[in-house]
């Protein structure tokens, strides 16, 4: 075999084993992190939303439906090809790993953390939107102490949280509102959503009407049937019940998945 050859092998080799690819060993942090570009000025936990005119920067909006990760330093193993270079951080947007979380309410394990207005700074879920994930540690803001850093396990995605009748109906009409101006995707989703409702009550209203008057009607011309012609009626009710109750669950599916 030519030497040419070997020395490509060679280089090829130690050029894998300089690769810019860091482990730490933790019990605590997981997942991987690789190196994005920032505008901004950003911290370890910082929270980073993706926007089309401003790129990669602190997230200033509450359940911000751009939210792409976490800033790092830390995760258990991380691609450092560009973080040197200025204007670079390490992102993390899944796994475990440390989140600044500020606000009015405490939070406790277990609880959804989103973004907040505060910029970077995540916060305590209220109501259903999207989170950046779930902590893993208990947090009380204070005075002396208004943020800090929470083990949090990272899942960004759209979450329903259960609230009384009348709290979800207005959360529904405001967040449909928002969702036209802050997310397309969710402003869709309401979109169908309501089509699907709507469709379905009238359908039901339509079929309801219909049933009632020619039951009337045959009742009137063959009153010696009454029984058989009102248990038609009530059957034909019970169909049209089933039929919204189907539509809603399907516009609640389209909300959630």
């Amino acid at each position: 075999m030519p030497r040419p050859f070997y020395l490509v092998i060679s280089a090829c080799f130690f050029a894998a084993l300089n690769a810019p690819l860091q482990a730490q060993t933790s019990e605590l942090l997981q997942g991987m992190a690789s190196s994005v570009p920032v505008n901004g000025n950003v911290s370890e936990g910082t929270v980073l939303c993706s926007k089309l005119e401003q790129g990669n920067v602190p997230c200033q909006l509450e359940y911000d439906s751009n939210m792409i990760g976490v800033v790092t330093s830390r995760s258990a193993v991380s691609l450092t090809t560009e973080v040197e270079r200025e204007g670079f951080v390490l992102l993390i947007g899944s796994g475990k790993a440390y989140v600044l979380v500020g606000g009015s309410e405490p939070v406790t394990s277990g609880d959804y953390l989103t973004s907040s207005t505060q910029s970077g700074v995540a916060q305590k879920a209220r109501k259903s939107g999207y989170v950046l994930g779930v902590a893993l540690e208990n947090f009380t803001p204070t005075a002396e102490k208004p943020q800090a850093l929470v083990l949090t396990s990272l899942g960004i995605k759209p979450v329903v949280l259960n609230k009384g009748a009348t709290d979800n109906l207005i959360d529904l009409i405001r967040e449909g509102v928002e969702g036209a101006f802050l997310s397309p995707l969710s402003a869709l989703r309401y979109i169908v959503a309501a089509i699907v409702i709507i469709s379905t009550i009238i359908f039901g209203f339509l079929h309801f009407g219909r049933v009632a008057r020619s039951g009337v009607e045959a009742i009137g011309r063959n009153p010696l049937a009454s029984r058989s012609i009102q248990a038609g009626m009530v059957m034909n009710v019970f169909l049209s019940l089933l039929v919204v109750g189907v539509g809603v669950i399907i516009a609640y599916l389209v909300l959630v998945i």
